[in-house]
């Protein structure tokens, strides 16, 4: 059966030879991802970098089985932990990831042309790898996609568009949702799938495709579908080679396929004739600078691809789990968009100049960008012009975050370094390794040998292999998760993975806290179940060990789904080893405030607070002699009179005339607090201690910024106070409005003041507030 793509094999060879660049827009399904590298095979080796690894190995597959050859000779492919290929494979299918550490190593001067697949889905390593290599200039570049905005990017490369569209029968649309402008939403989710899978069943022939957001949703429907007459299996990243094949080879029973959006443009599924589409996506944001994962609606231009599915062979039916007018997104914002840069900046500090040497076919965001810079900055990943130094260029190659890959290298023994790599291994394995069990007896044993109630005791101890019966593990998970550790111990040096040395466990945790104090979290008293660092707040998940009575946590894993409108985000705490308020203050956590200081013969003492995200962890007492703490504590004194009794509250009164006088004349200065002020100028009389207070009088302390000839007049005209017999107010004032309100302070006068017992604030509307009571004063 000839393929859609064929008509444009002539077109596309001709284009190639004259053209450095070639932008191909086709439809799912047209056969770009299969045809176009063997056609661009011509010009000698190419790389086809596809964004997820299901698709990079099953493409390889195919093309190798086409092309007569056994995979890895002529077609090949490479992706993390595994690869067959060899330096004579023509085609050689990759991940992103491993492309860019190609790019890294050689510029990829081993390839003539580099195929970017599916590039709509704008992972942020695709662009990248996209600046890059529009940047370098030494390949032939094709770009492909099945929705994309084809001009600008035609525009962004100088680069003809070839266009295949491709053939799809009609698909009948049907909207399973009481209202037509229903969202799509995970409630019930299991139990809409499987009447809408019944439907199916009755209402077409062959397969079905159902669309859920993630692995979970996958497995809660598998459970509810599998009593209908159909194979069940379920696609997702981290599923096995067996389901992979169901799912890739036509059967001889009718299937029912559920499958994340890897189903969406990555990959030909046969005989699919039914999509049911529940509208719902795992999809990543930026929050505090932090990528988290959210449960979203699908854009239109993914509900598109949805329906297309079914319209491959013959006329086809799509069921939409919510309603037909629901306001979806147009297209689904591209990930540079929404997600930590950081990865990005030290990857292109490694392949250039720094992240501003490349131009990008969008711009990034400069507020993510630069604390993407900062955060870099401060793991010394990165110098001031943004080029990796040779600390980042030993972080990035390692297969874990960069974060992790600074946390390893800065441990103090290679015991706790192989601690580390084990927990860390297994916290980047995708899918979850393993699950408590839900018996008593099972988790009573479990407990009894592993007695520190902390998750990251029993995570090192599953990636060793020590965990025995006590555990529920995935198997296919726990192998990645010791390819990991197997990669990492040899990165580092270290012994393998059946040599691991014990560890001192208490020893492990306060080490990394010291070097992520951002991981540690306090239990706040005030909330239920709340744990908060100072920029976030987390839940322990049902999954820790830890109690929630927890002083603190080092929380290592957390889940997120993104809040919808005015509802706060949960955010899950999954892998936790306990802490106290009493480490905290050993590690050196928190921030020290003065809450009070006196003068005990002669020298200067002060109350202190230690508290960490606005958690008191303790106090301390002790004389002061540091420069900045003396100031700290004058500053209190003078402001509770016991030093300069009256001059707090002159100086204040004479600040807030001076902001008053600057608002009346429209001026740009700002004026300082109280307390900036007083810390300011002792700094800068040099006051260091607390016998340096005898060489300074009150007249030192007083604040004049304005002329006095110029304020005293302007303060008798408008007084921030304004007192008559049995009656003292407030004054504040509006001058752009001409609006003045006095308001009561004190005094026995029960009726509002009249206008002559007013100064003469003419031309302004003048109103009196007493409580809640506010009248116009005439």
């Amino acid at each position: 059966m000839s393929l859609p793509i064929e008509s444009l094999q002539p077109q596309f060879t001709q284009t190639l030879n004259e053209q450095n660049a070639i932008v191909v827009c086709a439809t799912t399904g047209s056969g770009k991802s299969t045809q176009l590298p063997l056609w661009a095979s011509q010009h000698g080796r190419v790389l086809v970098i596809e964004p997820r690894r299901i698709a990079c190995t099953s493409l390889a597959e195919y093309v190798a089985a086409q092309s007569g050859s056994p995979l890895g000779e002529k077609v090949g492919f490479a992706i993390r932990f595994e690869g067959k290929f060899s330096p004579d494979t023509q085609v050689v299918y990759v991940t992103p990831g491993v492309a860019l550490r190609w790019f890294f190593e050689s510029k990829l001067a081993e390839f003539s042309a580099v195929m970017l697949d599916e590039f709509h889905e704008r992972r942020w390593d695709m662009d990248l790898l996209l600046a890059l290599l529009r940047q370098a200039q030494s390949h032939k570049l094709i770009v492909t996609s099945a929705t994309l905005n084809s001009q600008k990017l035609a525009s962004y490369l100088d680069a003809p568009i070839l266009e295949s569209e491709g053939f799809i029968y009609p698909v009948e649309e049907c909207f399973h949702a009481s209202d037509p402008r229903t969202m799509p939403q995970k409630e019930q989710l299991d139990t809409r799938v499987f009447a809408a899978c019944q439907y199916a069943l009755e209402h077409c022939q062959g397969d079905i495709l159902v669309f859920l957001p993630g692995k979970a949703e996958i497995q809660a429907s598998l459970a509810k579908v599998k009593t209908l007459p159909a194979t069940i299996v379920g696609l997702y990243s981290g599923c096995s080679p067996e389901a992979q094949r169901i799912v890739l080879t036509a059967q001889s029973t009718r299937r029912i396929i559920l499958a994340t959006n890897v189903a969406e443009t990555s990959l030909t599924i046969p005989n699919v004739t039914c999509v049911i589409d529940s509208g719902l996506e795992r999809r990543t944001h930026l929050r505090l600078g932090k990528t988290v994962l959210g449960l979203d609606a699908i854009a239109r231009d993914s509900a598109k691809q949805r329906l297309g599915r079914a319209g491959r062979t013959q006329p086809g039916l799509c069921i939409r789990l919510y309603g037909q007018y629901a306001p979806l997104i147009d297209s689904t914002p591209p990930e540079i968009q929404r997600e930590s840069l950081a990865e990005l900046v030290l990857a292109a500090g490694c392949a250039t100049t720094g992240v501003s040497s490349i131009d990008f076919i969008d711009p990034l965001p400069e507020s993510s960008l630069n604390k993407a810079k900062q955060q870099l900055i401060t793991l010394e990943a990165i110098d001031e012009q943004n080029i990796a130094t040779p600390f980042g260029k030993l972080l990035y190659p390692l297969p874990v975050d960069f974060e992790f890959g600074y946390v390893i290298h800065k441990l103090t023994s290679n015991t706790l370094r192989q601690a580390a790599i084990d927990l860390i291994s297994l916290l980047s394995v995708p899918a979850r390794v393993y699950q408590l069990p839900n018996d008593v007896e099972r988790l009573t044993r479990l407990n009894n040998r592993f007695t520190r109630g902390s998750d990251i005791e029993i995570a090192i101890a599953v990636v060793r292999g020590q965990t025995e019966e006590l555990i529920d593990i995935t198997p296919e998970a726990l192998t990645e998760a010791q390819q990991f550790s197997t990669q990492l111990r040899e990165a580092f040096a270290l012994p393998p993975l059946d040599k691991a040395a014990s560890f001192d466990h208490d020893k492990l945790v306060i080490e990394l806290a010291k070097l992520m104090p951002h991981w540690v979290y306090i239990n706040k008293q005030n909330r239920r179940n709340g744990f908060n660092n100072g920029l976030a707040e987390v839940i322990p998940s049902n999954h820790t060990r830890v109690p929630e009575q927890a002083e603190a946590l080092l929380v290592l894993d957390t889940f997120s789904l993104a809040s919808k409108g005015i509802k706060q985000a949960k955010t899950l705490a999954m892998c936790n080893a306990l802490l106290t308020k009493k480490q905290l203050l050993e590690m050196g956590l928190g921030s020290q405030t003065l809450r009070s200081a006196y003068i005990d013969n002669d020298e200067l003492w002060g109350e202190f607070i230690t508290h960490y995200s606005d958690e008191v962890l303790g106090q301390q007492t002790k004389r002061l002699d540091n420069p900045k703490d003396v100031v700290y504590a004058l500053v209190f004194l003078i402001q509770n009179n016991t030093l300069f009794s009256g001059l707090a509250k002159q100086v204040e009164a004479s600040i807030e005339q001076t902001a008053l006088f600057y608002q009346f004349y429209e001026c740009s200065e700002l004026v300082p607090t109280l307390d900036s002020f007083l810390s300011e100028k002792l700094t800068a009389l040099g006051i260091e201690s607390y016998d340096d207070v005898e060489l300074i009088s009150e007249q030192d302390l007083l604040f004049n910024e304005v002329e006095t000839w110029k304020l005293t007049p302007f303060v008798e005209k408008f007084p921030l106070t304004w007192s008559i017999p049995e009656l003292t107010m407030e004054v504040s004032y509006n001058f752009k409005g001409k609006r003045i309100e006095i308001t009561y302070i004190s005094g026995t006068r029960k009726e509002a003041p009249k206008r002559w017992e007013l100064p003469a604030w003419s031309g302004f509307k003048i109103r009196y507030r007493k409580a809640s009571k506010v009248v116009d004063v005439s």
